[in-house]
């Protein structure tokens, strides 16, 4: 099942979106926002999925998906995690003001090191204060793509690059496990993700081998409990860049061995503030 939020008031229109991310159609006849549909999933997530199964069909109402219609899956989530240090070193960060995928980033001075790190991020359900990993990998209920800008000029540390956050965004649509297919293996996609800054060479990057995202939640609710719409993002290492300057645009995106895009495109222009 693919979902999207389309741009509308505080939290977004919830839609239902077709395989190849061509149609859509209103998922208000069930529930109107993404975060509504976490808050009692096991009773929403199955009528989700009949909808799902009948735009395949053709059997509802729809219209075309635009991409750059789409504000942030939950506009407004209830918390969010970032694992740093390569292998899981978690930090709390600002959960609200995430960017739609097509938005600009807008930052203050482009010669303050800018660069665009790409990554993974899955949206949980409710999980008690001291899971394990077995209850944490259960309560993943979708994958998207993630994208943050960050400041490291003058930074000592990946950690104190991480903190000087610029701006965060994620991609149009985020998926069921079940939609990435064999490609999702114990909390872990293993497929490449690609991004490229304007018309440079296509980089690739590896989900590392000790990234998992059911012992990242582990770890997350390690003192305290985790409510449903919380955001667990992890970076993907990719080769060095050179910083981007205003009027760069960054794309991210990740596709299928069929190469068909599952999440859509990020792609955002770094632009100056004001």
């Amino acid at each position: 099942m693919k979902l999207a939020s389309l741009e509308h008031g505080r939290d977004g229109r919830l839609v239902v979106v077709s395989r190849d991310l061509t149609r859509a159609t209103d998922a208000f006849p069930v529930v109107p926002t993404l975060q509504a549909a976490l808050d009692d999933w096991d009773r929403l997530a199955p009528r989700l999925g009949d909808l799902a199964e009948a735009l395949e069909h053709g059997s509802v109402p729809s219209f075309r998906f635009h991409e750059h219609d789409c504000a942030a899956p939950l506009p407004r989530a209830f918390g969010r995690f970032v694992a740093t240090g390569g292998v899981g070193e978690l930090a709390s960060a600002p959960s609200a003001g995430a960017l739609g995928p097509r938005q600009p980033v807008r930052a203050v001075d482009e010669a303050a090191g800018l660069v665009a790190e790409a990554g993974l991020a899955v949206i949980a359900g409710d999980l008690a204060a001291r899971s394990g990993s077995p209850q944490a990998a259960g309560v993943i209920r979708l994958v998207m793509l993630g994208c943050r800008v960050l400041e490291t000029k003058g930074a000592t540390s990946e950690a104190d690059a991480a903190a000087r956050e610029v701006a965060f965004s994620f991609s149009p649509v985020v998926v069921t496990p079940d939609e990435i297919g064999p490609a999702w293996r114990d909390g872990r996609v293993e497929l490449p993700l690609l991004r490229r800054v304007n018309q440079q060479p296509l980089q690739r990057g590896e989900v590392p081998a000790g990234i998992a995202a059911g012992s990242l939640l582990a770890q997350a609710a390690a003192r305290q409990a985790l409510q449903a719409g919380t955001i667990l993002a992890w970076a993907v290492p990719m080769p060095q860049e050179q910083p981007l300057r205003f009027g760069d645009t960054v794309r991210i995106e990740m596709k299928d061995a069929a190469g068909h895009s599952i999440f859509g495109a990020i792609e955002q222009e770094i632009l100056p503030l004001g």
